[in-house]
């Protein structure tokens, strides 16, 4: 079985559509230090349900006890997790 490889520019252009789903407005190319709390004032709830997009986007399940929020505080953080998410599927 061949493993799905992301592309860190996949992955950034994954999550600036959940954030679109989940926010319900235009997003901004994004880039790596932007610090996602600040910038589109997101809230843990608001996190979980991006997260929740991208599970069903990219095709990957994560247990949420085992996460880290250090992974999602900068758009790089979060890439660079749904890259190695997404590989380990």
């Amino acid at each position: 079985m061949l493993k799905k490889v992301l592309s860190k520019d996949e992955a950034r252009d994954a999550l600036r559509k959940a954030l679109k789903a989940v926010l319900e407005e235009e997003i901004p190319p994004l880039s790596d230090n932007i610090v996602l709390f600040e910038k589109f004032q997101l809230d843990s709830m608001s996190m979980l349900e991006t997260l929740i997009e991208l599970e069903e986007m990219l095709g990957f399940s994560v247990d949420p006890e085992e996460l880290d929020v250090k992974d999602f505080e900068t758009v790089g953080g979060y890439t660079d997790f749904l890259v190695m998410t997404v590989a380990a599927a």
